[in-house]
């Protein structure tokens, strides 16, 4: 099956650290048509959480990509 339009997926994190990478895998591994972008948005963490975006982004610069948003 083709896809017709591009997928983007958005994921709002907050003190994620712990789920995010299990989230990325996910979705990186949904076969046969992973997202084509991935955008976490961090809103403020106090964990890992950007750590974590920014390994993924990364390893996946054309696929992940991190906006940070301090408080």
């Amino acid at each position: 099956m083709s896809r017709i339009a591009p997928v983007a997926v958005v994921i709002p994190a907050f003190n994620a650290a712990v789920t995010l990478g299990d989230t990325l895998r996910a979705l990186l591994d949904q076969a046969p048509n992973p997202p084509d972008r991935i955008l976490v948005v961090d809103d403020g963490s106090c964990d890992g959480t950007c750590a974590v975006a920014e390994g993924f982004a990364s390893r996946f610069p054309d696929r992940i990509g991190l906006i940070r948003r301090h408080v």
